[in-house]
């Protein structure tokens, strides 16, 4: 089963639906902040949800899955 991802998030590297919204406040999906335009910000390969990047880095050291859709990734995809 997939779910529908919304056009504003990017999905991998190598596709991107749509753009990005920054009129609407996004907020990281490991601290729970919001993202400022001037973040560096990353996008989990498997669900497209954002992130501050070291952040999202540090999770995946750890824990080794999106702290969002609990599928596994890697830093390498990020």
């Amino acid at each position: 089963m997939t779910s529908q991802i919304p056009p504003r998030f990017i999905v991998s590297s190598e596709e991107l639906i749509g753009e990005w919204d920054w009129n609407k406040v996004e907020r990281c999906i490991v601290c729970n902040l919001a993202m400022r335009k001037e973040d560096p910000i990353a996008h989990c390969p498997a669900c497209g949800h954002p992130a501050h990047r070291d952040h999202l880095l540090e999770w995946i050291k750890i824990k080794g899955v999106c702290p969002f859709c609990k599928r596994k990734i890697t830093a390498d995809k990020i």
